[in-house]
């Protein structure tokens, strides 16, 4: 009977603590603008592109912002971008960023201007590219590529890397979970990695030009796509980390990213 009692006083205990809580759904007033903004150290039309967020219950898509003045600087130089398609802003063509050098965002749009900066770190070279077909023991079909690739990591440890897959001029690593990215903590200082395998993709055909771009990121850009990847793709385990905003580097609530790379590149054909 005692046993009856307790848990049917621990149910009116359970029962008494409802609380309502109050989220904040990105209504009307608190719409917010989006910067996904790329510079580097590779000569090539540059491109940010800025949208603001819509009502949560609305189902629209974001819209992209128009009319914005857009501009880079590292304090001595002014990379000027010019609107290309609605919310869609590029630089002229063969810009690019200096390594080792601090690079500051400005954006000014509705009578707002957002600022971020970002450190653009040197990068090691890509030495050779290969892409290797794989058939399986007893098989006579290609079951899929291997993206092999040798560089020098850099000496000294707080090095960052991510690496990009191009196939026939289309980015196919679009999306911070198909981007290889790492830092050197698990690294042997100055390692030289011969033929490493990058990846691997089924959806390679003889005669495919694949480019490879490695980029020398930032802490700060590391730090976001891992927060991002343990938001998204890291979950669904006891060990989930609790909800949390993605860091920005931007100004006055923005969100996005601001990321400045040391890039190198290099292309070959798939036998």
């Amino acid at each position: 009977m005692k046993k009856i009692l307790y848990i049917s006083l621990i149910l009116i205990t359970l029962g008494s603590c409802t609380k309502i809580i109050e989220l904040d759904l990105n209504d009307d007033e608190n719409l917010k603008v989006v910067v996904d903004a790329q510079f580097s150290t590779f000569p090539t039309a540059h491109e940010v592109k800025l949208t603001q967020t819509a009502n949560y219950f609305s189902g629209d898509a974001p819209l992209n912002l128009s009319g914005a003045i857009v501009t880079i600087t590292d304090g001595v130089n002014v990379y000027p971008f010019n609107e290309v398609s609605p919310g869609i802003y590029q630089t002229l063509p063969n810009v690019a960023a200096i390594p080792e050098r601090n690079y500051t965002l400005n954006i000014t749009h509705d009578g707002k201007t957002y600022t971020a900066q970002n450190y653009c770190d040197s990068v090691p070279e890509l030495d050779s590219l290969v892409v290797e077909p794989f058939i399986k023991p007893g098989e006579t079909e290609i079951d899929h590529y291997k993206i092999r690739i040798s560089t020098q990591e850099k000496p000294g440890f707080g090095d960052y890397y991510a690496w990009k897959i191009y196939v026939n001029g289309t980015l196919k690593t679009d999306t911070i979970t198909e981007l290889n990215s790492t830092d050197d903590a698990f690294f042997p200082d100055g390692f030289y990695f011969d033929l490493f395998e990058l990846t691997r993709r089924d959806d390679l055909n003889s005669g495919d030009t694949v480019m490879v771009a490695q980029h020398a990121i930032s802490k700060e850009t590391y730090d976001t796509y891992f927060a991002i990847l343990m938001q998204t793709a890291f979950r669904g385990s006891i060990f989930d980390t609790p909800p949390a905003n993605v860091p920005t580097n931007l100004s006055e609530g923005a969100v996005g990213l601001f990321t400045v790379t040391g890039e190198a590149r290099r292309t070959v054909i798939v036998p």
